[in-house]
């Protein structure tokens, strides 16, 4: 098995979400980017959200949104994004991830440095936990979650809940 290519992740300015929108239309699917705004496939409101959402997100884990998004860049080439959204908790600095990545760029390693890399950001905000959800026949997500050193606990609603404390 070959080592996957350098994996880094960079903030998401104009240019890069316009990088992030055209692998989006190219290599996954709008349900997996976007929420279903506007009927099927990328339609203006999807795009209209994609890139509110990115500018909302640059101000950061502090800003308004209350979160963080970065382009995850593998070998040079956009490959995704992760993101972490602040929770809001009484009792512990926790924050929520989520990623996505083109087809052409799944089971290649790039997920789980990504993961690495994100959660090397929150620990330098200050998080303590990192949650994430995931439905429960995603077992790539579950086995990616658990090797970041998840405890995955099944919901009644056919999804998945992890906890990383860090």
């Amino acid at each position: 098995m070959n080592a996957p290519p350098e994996v880094t992740i960079v903030d998401v300015d104009a240019a890069v979400a316009e990088q992030l929108l055209e692998l989006a239309k190219r290599d996954a699917s709008p349900d997996e980017v976007a929420p279903p705004l506007g009927g099927p496939g990328w339609n203006l409101e999807r795009t209209a959200w994609f890139f509110s959402y990115h500018h909302a997100a640059a101000t950061g884990l502090d800003g308004p949104a209350a979160e963080k998004s970065w382009a995850v860049f593998s070998g040079g080439d956009v490959a995704g994004s992760v993101r972490l959204k602040r929770e809001p908790r009484p009792d512990t600095l926790s924050a929520e991830t989520g990623i996505w990545l083109g087809r052409s760029f799944r089971s290649r390693g790039i997920a789980r440095a990504a993961l690495a890399l994100v959660l090397a950001e929150a620990r330098l905000a200050g998080v303590q936990r990192v949650t994430a959800r995931t439905l429960a026949g995603n077992l790539s997500a579950q086995r990616l979650l658990e090797a970041a050193g998840a405890v995955l606990t099944p919901d009644d609603d056919g999804t998945v809940h992890a906890v990383v404390d860090l």
